[in-house]
């Protein structure tokens, strides 16, 4: 027993997260998720990176946070093409009539837009 996930406030906010949510297409899911990730992921760059106290501190931050959802992107979808398809974890965006991962695939796209729309954002 584990109080926080298995209170109703935990499965709740789980059941909320865009991964989970019911009614959601899968370019829905990847762009929320990514603009999510994006938008927060140049911080560190920005405020802890050596290039900190220059001018170019936030053009470094954006760059870095681009490349950076880049490959979580590209790992994902070697995911979805090796380990996801044998373990068949990425059948759950699969929309009927679709080859199988198809759904997985897209919305790995689109968190990759998202990314780097968030990131551009911020």
């Amino acid at each position: 027993y584990a109080p926080l996930p298995d209170s109703g406030f935990g499965k709740q906010y789980v059941k909320n997260l865009a991964f989970y949510r019911d009614g959601l297409q899968p370019w829905q899911r990847g762009l929320e998720i990514g603009m999510a990730h994006g938008y927060f992921i140049i911080g560190p760059f920005v405020s802890l990176g050596p290039l900190r106290n220059t001018p170019e501190a936030a053009t470094v931050g954006l760059l870095c946070g681009c490349v950076l959802i880049g490959m979580i992107s590209i790992g994902g979808l070697i995911f979805g093409v090796t380990e996801g398809k044998v373990n068949g974890k990425v059948k759950r965006f699969d929309r009927p009539g679709d080859k199988e991962g198809a759904g997985y695939t897209e919305m790995i796209n689109w968190h990759a837009l998202g990314g780097v729309g968030g990131a551009g954002f911020a």
